[in-house]
Formats: C-alpha cells, structure tokens, sequence
C-alpha cells in the first residue's frame, strides 16, 4: 500500500509484526477494551484494519490517565514494538505475536458513553444500529463491505476502459418520464409551478448519447424510485449502466459475460448459461430462479385432464396450470405436521393450498393418493428426473401465474429448510426472451414488460403491429436479464430505434399522440436524425454487493440506508420543509381554489 508523508501515525492496528519488533511507532485508532490487572494495565486499540495490544510496562507517565480514556474514544500513542510473551501470543489475531509498549499516550476525543459497542458481544437491534449508523459502520463487517464494494465498482470500470467504454454522467435533475414506478419530483423556484424528476434511470439520455455518436458508454449512476420496499429494494440505489451501439444480441451477452467475470473473479472458462423465459417458467416458475439445487417444476396439468380428482380436472379445463414438484427421500423427509404448514407458504401468492402423497416401496398413500391411478402415477414418474420413493406436491390454479409463484414459493422454502443450497456457489442464468407486454385478459390492456423503449423480436413484429391485443400480448421482445442465486442482478434490450415501432409501442401502452409528445417528444424527435441500432443493459450495484458479501440485506451494503418505510433514523429524514422553502417554492399553486 502506498504511503503519504504527513500522516498522524506510521502504521495501522493491523499491520504490525514479529519483523517491526524493535521499531518506534505511532498508531491512532478507538479505544475497543482496557484491561487493569493491577500491576499491568493493557490498551486495544483498534481501527478500520485490525487491533493492536499496548502494554504499559516502559510507561513513565501517570498510569491514572488510562482511567480517563473511555470505550470507543480516539486514541494516539507512540510506542516501541515488541515480542509478546509466550503466554501471551494470540494467533488468531493478526497483530497476537506483537505489543506495543507506550511511551506515550493521549486522547484525541474522548468518547461518552456509547449507544452499543459496534465490537460488542450482544448485537444493538436494526433501528438503533440506522440511528447511529456511524458507530455501526465502525464494525470489520461492515468496513470490509464498504471495502468490497469499492473494490467491485474499481473491477466494474476497469472492465469497461478495457473494452473502450466512455464514462459519462447523465444529469440528476431531470423531466418526470413514466418508466415503471412512481417519480421523486423536486419543485423548481425559479419555474413556479413546474418540477423536476430524479431519475428512475437515464434511459433515454444514453440512448440520446447512442444517436449522438457516443459509441459505447458507462455510467455507476445513482437512481430513484417511490416504490414499496424489500430486502433487496432501496428507494435510492446505484446502477453499473451501460449503452452500446450496433450490438448483436451475441455480443451482450458476451458483454455481460465479461463483467460476470471480472465483478466476481469467475475462471477465465465461465460462461453464463441460456434459458429462454418460457423454458424457466416452465421449470421454476420464476423469471430469476435460484440454480444452486434441483427441484424443477413439472407441468402436470394433461395428466389430470379429465380424471377423477375434481380440483385439478376443472383447473386443467379452464386452461389453468397443475404443476408438481417430487422430493425424493434422498433429499429428505418431511413430517406431516410440515407438510399441513405448506398452505401459509403458498397463501400470501394466492394459493388456497398443497396437494400431496407419498411413494413408498412404488406404493402411495396419503392426501389425494387415492386419486392417483397407475396412469397418472406411471406418467408422474416418466415426467421427473429423480425416480423411487419421495413424497409428491402438487400447487395448481386456473390463473397460471398463481400456480407459477406458488410452486416456486415452495422450492425456494425447500431449497432452505432441506439445505440443498451451496452458499459458496455463484449460479448465473442468462434469462432472454421476455414477453415484451404483460398482457391483462380481464382489461385488454397492455402494459411494458420491460420499458417502452423495448424492440420487439423481428420475427414478431407482424404481431406487434396487429390490431388484436392479445395476438400483441404474445409478442416477444429482445430482452434479457442476469440471474444469480435466485436475484435479477442485472437487466436490458435491444432498443427500438425506428420511429415507426416506437410511435406504435407508445399507442398500445394508452398515450394518446400529445401526451407521447408531452412526454418525450425530445426523444422522439431524435430519433428521426439517423439512430444506430443500440442495446444496453444496467448492474444492479447493491444486489451485486448483497451477493459478494453474502448477506441477505440490501441495507449491509449501502453506506446510509433508508429503513422498510424509506425512512432515514439517522438523519430524521423525510422531514417537513420549513415555511420560508415553501412559500419560496411556491407551494401554494397545490393548493385548491
């Protein structure tokens, strides 16, 4: 590591060795233990990189000093380096062969009494930990995050200077484009009346950058979106977004391929494998699969066409979808009373509950066995990869997306409570072939898959400009996503650039002509003066560090998070703006007559 002259100290709390013993050092650092043993008084003095002993055996001054010094105060002392004894190595520790014996010792700042010990034993709970956020971040955990995020957006730029990428930053403050969720809007003083928008990305300003010659360019781009949240969801989050010109399909995948690579320190032979969506609905029923562990789903729903078991035969004949899952007693058993839980595990997807029955020496029993005849059990059989005893579970719905969520809800909660995850794996999928519209029967409506800046597949495109809805809805888009351990960590499409296809996909999303120009009329006006085919695609940053970090928490991996309500404890933010803001942003035009 390199080093400036100039510093407070000559080394850090981590870095000290049995080859500095002898040496004069200075080190700073937080108070994290004192120990007075009577006649032997001991410091830990602890920063971002390790912990260092201080011994006080060669100390000339007032040993009551050390009593002053609380836990968590900023500390500076010079000492000499030297060997622990025997008795007293550490070599768990870093820094346990070696002590620093102090000549001298002072406080920078001394500490009050802290809310919790960022290195205590007992763990603050997640709102006091937001509230003194600062004194959380003082943890290894969490500094070896920042660290590791750092270092992943150095590997994520690298990445792209390799390939010839332009950074370039798009502005923050920017026109309220519908984009899929709801806007942050920032009122303007010098335009009453009038706002601004952040942005839920810049999707059409590096398109913009594409006609405007750019080539291939980069953004780590911070967006904004009034959404509900989740684990996995912040109100602000980052995005590794990237824009190309005259792509092929071939090629971003490479692209996305190349930045797997690098981000994750993948072997130089990685590959991303395929999987259309229709072919990972039908297995997962889910469009980000967790790929770690079996379990695919089977679409079962023609071998209950007709038969005795009413609930499934009346799914079947409303065009629904029957789907099964087989757990072979290899993979392990479950009790009854387990299996009785699995309705509050498919309830929240709108699954009324799981059908069931066991194979045991080729004979089943249980749940609905009695439905099951040799046929349907023959076919159940020939439908699975794994064969032999295991119990049979069974989720269906005359809506196919109910069945979908409900049976990738139970290999998910399989997939945990039978241990059949590797947490040291990284399993990839790219995911291409999206609908390019989800498609409402009930309304006839259309809604973007993607975004409204999605091109349709060529072969489809006869579809896309039929007069027929749902012939519409069955168009496919060049669309694609990255997959990995069961989260979407990345995104994008072929965009349209002909005027024509991008006039109609904004007449089937319900703008009507002056709305799509009150909108983007900008956009659409550039897109009349030569646009390049263009395709791109965004990272998205914090999902990425949630999975290098392997923590199940978004908000481990920001600096200052929001909480679940997009609150900030810490700041005390949102907050109300004081009147003189108000009246000088002309609040007032909200107000009614």
């Amino acid at each position: 590591m390199l080093k400036l002259e100039g510093s407070m100290r000559t080394h850090h709390c981590g870095e000290l060795r049995e080859s500095d013993i002898g040496k004069t050092v200075t080190l700073c650092g937080w108070m994290n233990k004192y120990r007075n043993l009577g006649s032997l008084h001991f410091i830990d003095l602890r920063d971002k990189y390790g912990v260092t002993q201080l011994g006080f055996e060669k100390f000339s001054g007032d040993i009551n000093l050390l009593r002053t010094f609380s836990l968590e105060s900023a500390l500076i002392a010079t000492g000499v380096v030297t060997a622990r004894p025997d008795s007293a190595q550490n070599k768990n520790m870093d820094t346990g062969m070696v002590e620093v014996q102090v000549t001298s010792i002072r406080a920078l700042a001394i500490a009050e009494e802290v809310p919790f010990l960022p290195h205590g034993m007992v763990g603050a709970t997640e709102d006091l930990r937001l509230k003194y956020r600062y004194l959380d971040l003082r943890s290894k955990k969490l500094q070896d995050i920042l660290a590791l995020r750092s270092k992943a957006t150095r590997a994520a730029r690298s990445a792209l200077y390799d390939l010839d990428f332009v950074e370039v930053e798009t502005p923050i403050l920017y026109k309220t484009t519908p984009e899929g969720a709801r806007d942050y809007i920032v009122p303007s003083r010098v335009h009453p009346g009038k706002v601004y928008a952040l942005p839920q990305s810049p999707q059409t300003l590096k398109q913009l950058l594409m006609i405007a010659n750019t080539d291939k360019y980069f953004q780590i781009c911070r967006c904004f979106r009034d959404e509900d949240l989740r684990a996995d969801r912040q109100p602000e989050f980052t995005q590794i977004d990237i824009e190309v010109s005259f792509p092929t399909l071939e090629y971003m995948k490479n692209l996305a391929t190349h930045m797997v690579k690098r981000i994750f320190n993948m072997p130089e032979n990685f590959a991303m494998k395929s999987i259309s969506y229709d072919e990972v609905m039908r297995d997962y029923g889910s469009d980000k699969p967790d790929v770690r562990f079996a379990l695919k789903h089977m679409n079962v729903t023609s071998l209950f066409a007709g038969s005795g078991f009413a609930t499934f035969a009346d799914v079947a004949a409303a065009q629904g979808l029957v789907k099964a899952i087989f757990i072979p007693t290899s993979m392990g058993t479950l009790a009854r009373k387990d299996i009785d839980g699995l309705v509050e595990i498919v309830k929240p997807y709108g699954g009324k509950g799981v059908a069931w029955f066991k194979v045991e020496a080729g004979a089943v029993s249980g749940g609905i066995s009695k439905f099951i005849t040799p046929e349907i059990l023959s076919g159940l059989i020939n439908l699975s990869v794994e064969k032999g005893d295991g119990l049979w579970l069974f989720c269906a719905d005359k809506n196919e997306f109910v069945t979908h969520d409900c049976a990738d809800a139970l290999r998910r909660h399989f997939g945990k409570t039978l241990n059949l995850i590797n947490q040291d794996e990284y399993a990839f999928l790219w995911v291409y072939d999206f609908p390019l519209f989800d498609y409402d029967k009930e309304t006839n409506t259309l809604a973007a898959k993607h975004h409204p800046f999605t091109r349709p597949k060529d072969e489809d495109v006869e579809l896309f400009f039929s007069d027929d809805k749902a012939k519409i809805g069955q168009a496919k888009a060049y669309a694609y996503d990255i997959v990995c351990n069961g989260y979407e960590i990345g995104g994008g499409s072929m965009r349209i650039f002909d005027n024509k296809q991008q006039s109609q996909m904004f007449k089937l999303l319900g703008f009507t002509p002056e709305e799509a120009q009150a909108q983007f009329g900008f956009f659409v006006e550039a897109l009349k003066y030569g646009t390049p085919p263009h395709a791109g695609m965004a990272f998205g940053l914090d999902r990425v560090i949630m999975l290098l970090a392997k923590t199940d928490s978004i908000r481990d991996v920001i600096a200052f998070p929001k909480t679940a309500s997009a609150t900030d404890l810490m700041a005390q933010s949102p907050s109300a703006p004081a009147k003189a803001q108000t009246d000088e942003l002309g609040f007032g035009w909200l107000k009614k007559d």
